[in-house]
């Protein structure tokens, strides 16, 4: 597997979430992964934070609307998988080409 980054950060997966591409990439020595679009402006979706813990989803302002804050469907994606990430990136450490 090759190495990718988004702003810097170490991208440990994408998803497909309602028709957008979505890249969540490591918070360098944090618990937490960085959400943003693909190919959508503005880019930045939010962070998923506690990852060792209770995993939340931190949004930015400009794509709370995406998210649909009184539908929990895309939130709990995103979550859902982030936290799938956060437990096998150890393996997807190893595993990298970068």
């Amino acid at each position: 597997m090759s190495l990718h980054f988004v702003d810097k950060l170490p991208v440990f997966g994408y998803r497909e979430i309602d028709g957008f591409e979505l890249a969540f990439a490591w918070i360098w020595r944090q618990s937490a992964l960085r959400v943003t679009f693909v190919e959508t402006e503005p880019a930045l979706i939010g962070r998923v934070t506690h990852l060792d813990g209770l995993p939340r989803l931190v949004a930015a302002p400009d794509n709370l609307a995406w998210l649909h804050q009184d539908d929990p469907a895309r939130t709990l994606a995103v979550l859902d998988f982030a936290t799938d990430l956060w437990r096998r990136k150890d393996s997807i450490i190893r595993t990298c080409d970068g």
